[in-house]
């Protein structure tokens, strides 16, 4: 079977990755094959707590939110991005399907670029903050990932990338290294799952879902963490991957579900009858 897919799960409270794991083990068993990229935010803030360091929040002129990394909240949040990684990791071995965690380095994973500074509004007032260790994405090398399956494991991948200036690690949005990963490894699918259903017409309302949509139309919808996913979206859809879904990690099989159609799906093929 020449299967493969992506599928990222977040990692903010009240994402349970285990009813994910054992879909990832079954699937694997029957020869697809998969890559899992996942968040680290809620192992984050617990490092952050019980380190007495509290998460500083910017919000962008374009109304994006993101967290402040600086120095030493870099090193917590490498810490946190193991820990989820190896408890993935040995959780897919418990269930008898190998799995191997795949850290950035020089020639595996992604490579980013820097965004020292950035700019946040507070109290009206546009900031610039400085000594941030985030970046954006640019490159993907797939080896390890293709190593691992060829061993018959999953490889699990944390939301870090290497500064292509100095060498360091840097905090990534994941959903976009998840999408640049799809594209990178001529994936068939990209799944996104978090502890929301899909694009909602309504984000107070689970049942206003949109199953479907073109790229234009959901992104007027979307609004906060949704609009920075529906950025993933649109470079995982330009980057070659047929099809994109974003759904709900929250139920008993998320990953059957989303390709069942329970979430929201956005085709390749819709945004090119878009141009």
């Amino acid at each position: 079977m020449n299967f493969k897919g992506v599928v990222k799960i977040g990692g903010a409270r009240g994402n349970d990755p285990m009813p994910l794991l054992r879909e990832l083990s079954e699937r694997a068993a029957l020869g697809e094959k998969w890559l899992l990229v996942h968040g680290g935010s809620g192992k984050m803030e617990e490092l952050c707590l019980s380190s007495g360091i509290e998460p500083k929040y910017v919000y962008s002129p374009s109304g994006f939110r993101s967290r402040f990394t600086g120095k030493r909240e870099m090193a917590l949040f490498e810490g946190a991005c193991s820990s989820v990684s190896i408890d993935l990791v040995s959780s897919l071995w418990s269930m008898g399907i190998p799995a191997c965690p795949v850290w950035p380095s020089d020639g595996s994973g992604a490579t980013a670029k820097a965004k020292d500074a950035l700019r946040s509004v507070e109290d009206g007032r546009v900031m610039v903050l400085r000594g941030n260790r985030s970046g954006s994405v640019r490159r993907f090398f797939g080896d390890a990932v293709d190593a691992t399956w060829r061993a018959r494991a999953i490889p699990v991948m944390p939301p870090l990338a290497v500064d292509e200036d100095n060498g360091g690690l840097l905090n990534v949005d994941g959903d976009r290294l998840a999408a640049l990963a799809a594209a990178s490894l001529d994936a068939s699918v990209l799944v996104i799952l978090s502890n929301v259903p899909g694009v909602l017409k309504d984000v107070e309302d689970p049942s206003s879902l949109m199953r479907s949509g073109t790229l234009e139309e959901l992104l007027s919808l979307s609004k906060g963490n949704m609009k920075r996913k529906m950025v993933a979206v649109q470079e995982a859809l330009e980057g070659g991957v047929e099809k994109v879904i974003l759904s709900d990690s929250r139920v008993e099989s998320p990953l059957s579900g989303a390709l069942e159609g329970r979430g929201t799906t956005i085709c390749r093929a819709c945004t090119a009858e878009e141009d």
